[in-house]
């Protein structure tokens, strides 16, 4: 969903880009950590040529000769010293950048909140009171047996390389992404009322009480989706996803469900709309049928390597389905 940004969203993005260039300056003090250490032990060797490098090191020398003096000692540990201080030094700038970048992105999803929450206010205010207000996520057909849909989604977080040795994200940063993606995602269809959501294992999971909604789901989700994906590549942040779609009758059998469906996204199917054996049926028993299936295959959907449980499971596909 498109917003436009105020002074606010301009001035965390700066300071979100500049984090991101500083970050560079950590791996400056590892590195200077790295040649301290290797000079050091050079010189415990006593090579004769170690005098042409000195200069790198007289400042930090200095400061360290204030409070070590290595007079009267067999070996010089200053350079080691040295050494040591700098690794500090690049953990703790390392550790106090994450942080800061980290508090952007809080306060650029507080600041994102607020201009959605204007948005819909507005809205409100210039819609008609004589008309019911509809958002067009909701479902017209009749329960079936009580089936509920159940839809699950694994964000996938790659930095965008503008150059060759542009770094990766660090495990930290895909985390924080990921947290933004799925807090995006649960904002814009927040109007579709689920049942339930939650989070099984880090991934999103939404639970509608009527499996008939799948149509009116599917139609709206997938735009959705597609806008959070060109929201982040502003960010300089490339998105695909995995997902799985089921069918549960009974609350009961939610874990267990969804135990399967996160086997399944371990699968890696990447931005296809995979859907278990259970939805198939369920699908199958509609009046109507806006999608086919396409069968990917028999996996082994058990965590238990000594239990075998193989099932079908499904891709998703526009139009009728062809020889079945």
């Amino acid at each position: 969903m498109a917003y436009k940004k105020n002074n606010t969203m301009e001035k965390l993005e700066r300071f979100a880009q500049i984090l991101n260039g500083v970050k560079f300056f950590r791996f400056v003090f590892f590195f200077y950590s790295f040649i301290s250490f290797v000079f050091w032990f050079l010189n415990c060797l006593e090579i004769d040529w170690l005098y042409l490098f000195n200069w790198l090191f007289i400042g930090p020398y200095r400061i360290v000769n204030t409070f070590y003096r290595p007079e009267g000692v067999s070996a010089d540990f200053s350079l080691a010293i040295i050494g040591g201080i700098s690794l500090v030094i690049g953990f703790i700038f390392d550790f106090l950048i994450n942080h800061l970048y980290e508090r952007i992105l809080v306060l650029q999803e507080e600041e994102e909140r607020r201009i959605q929450k204007r948005k819909m206010n507005r809205k409100r205010a210039v819609r008609p009171t004589s008309a019911p207000a509809t958002t067009g996520f909701e479902t017209t057909a009749a329960p079936m047996e009580n089936s509920k849909l159940l839809f699950i989604i694994q964000p996938h977080v790659n930095k965008i390389k503008r150059k060759q040795d542009d770094l990766e994200l660090t495990f930290q940063e895909v985390e924080i992404w990921k947290k933004r993606v799925n807090k995006r995602l649960l904002e814009n269809i927040s109007y579709s009322k689920p049942m339930q959501k939650g989070y099984y294992r880090k991934n999103l999971f939404l639970m509608y009480k009527d499996f008939n909604y799948v149509d009116d789901f599917l139609y709206y989700i997938r735009p959705t989706l597609d806008s959070i994906v060109l929201e982040f590549k502003k960010y300089g942040i490339s998105i695909s996803y995995s997902y799985v779609l089921s069918a549960i009758s009974q609350i009961e059998n939610l874990e267990r469900e969804l135990d399967c469906m996160d086997t399944i996204l371990s699968l890696n199917f990447i931005n296809e709309f995979i859907v278990t054996n259970r939805f198939k049926i369920t699908y199958d028993n509609k009046p109507t049928h806006q999608y086919s299936m396409i069968l990917k295959g028999e996996y082994n959907l058990s965590k238990n390597l000594t239990i075998s449980n193989k099932q079908p499971i499904y891709s998703l596909s526009d139009g009728k389905q062809k020889g079945e």
